[in-house]
């Protein structure tokens, strides 16, 4: 029954648009009609919980039931996500002035609420800064962000600004660490770093992916970016880059930079992983998180924690299902 209720919500969130250009191209390549591929996917759906596009994302299409099982789907994620963070107690995570507060010492830069604050606060607080940073506290996907040169706009404009964009963060811009930007020039590069805490209050490193923009200057998959996969103990990237656009072959080179992703070595990455464990383990509410991470020039920083993140830009750069890592924790 708990199926059929996704595949309803999944009539409901489909862009059926894009689920069309993949379907022709699959149609294209591999010689599947349109509607084998449709009566599949259906199939997929009510027996494995999975959304419509990841059964063109993990590449189903050209996988038996039993290799489809071995991935978490969008389905199982809920499950999995309600019992390991509780809906009362995501608020931490989900409202990012609440995370803020709580996780202030791993921040690494200064914010202020433009909406409440005073024309002489938003004043002090971009004096001698270049760039700043305009965003929701309830928004995700790299979406609800804006970006501008200071000098663009008064301290009373950036307070009218916020109140016309319903905006209630005014951030540091985030300069990154010279090598992630030689990498990836046009976004912030983040790394999502996935923590499990235990019964026993330990904490395990589920899997880490860098994210990549390529032109727009977000590096969400859903906005067209790239992930790679990080092999979790040395820091280094262990695949090509991949990306929602199944049309197109995985990303050997940066488009941007034509700089090879397999092989790039991840800065600080020793660090990167004592921060996100040290973060992990400061609040017992909610055990499963995907942090997102930057890496300026002297170190890590955490830019969010995820309690509803997505396992796709965990498992398709692995190129394999990777639910059995999970369903210990159900």
């Amino acid at each position: 029954m708990k199926h059929l209720i996704y595949f309803c919500y999944y009539l409901k969130i489909t862009d059926w648009g894009k689920l069309k250009v993949h379907r022709n191209f699959v149609k294209q390549v591999y010689g599947i009609s349109k509607w084998h591929q449709v009566l599949d996917m259906f199939r997929t759906t009510l027996k494995l919980g999975t959304a419509f596009h990841e059964y063109y994302y993990y590449g189903f299409y050209n996988k038996s039931m039993e290799q489809r099982s071995e991935y978490a789907s969008m389905g199982f994620m809920y499950e999995y996500q309600k019992k390991n963070n509780p809906p009362q107690k995501r608020v931490m995570l989900s409202d990012k002035i609440k995370f803020f507060d709580a996780y202030k010492e791993f921040l690494g830069r200064m914010w202020i609420n433009p909406l409440v604050a005073t024309e002489m606060s938003v004043a002090n607080f971009v004096k001698g800064k270049e760039k700043v940073v305009l965003k929701t506290s309830t928004g995700g996907g790299g979406r609800n962000v804006k970006i501008f040169e200071v000098q663009e706009y008064t301290p009373q404009g950036i307070r009218q600004l916020a109140k016309e964009l319903h905006f209630d963060i005014l951030e540091e811009f985030v300069y990154q660490h010279e090598n992630l930007q030689r990498l990836a020039p046009n976004s912030l590069n983040t790394i999502r770093f996935i923590t499990q805490l235990t019964e026993k209050g330990t904490v395990e490193i589920i899997g880490a992916s860098l994210r990549m923009g390529i032109y727009k200057n977000t590096d969400n998959l859903s906005s067209g970016g790239i992930a790679a996969k990080i092999n979790i103990t040395n820091g280094k990237i262990e695949s090509q880059g991949v990306s929602f656009d199944i049309t197109v072959p995985d990303y050997e080179l940066h488009p941007i930079s034509n700089m090879k992703i397999e092989g790039f070595q991840i800065p600080y990455w020793n660090e990167v992983r004592e921060l996100c464990i040290r973060a992990a383990s400061k609040y017992q509410d909610n055990k499963s998180i995907g942090w997102d991470v930057a890496i300026k020039q002297d170190g890590p920083i955490l830019i969010e924690g995820n309690h509803d993140w997505g396992a796709r830009v965990w498992q398709m750069p692995a190129g394999k299902g990777l639910k059995n890592i999970l369903s210990k924790y159900m």
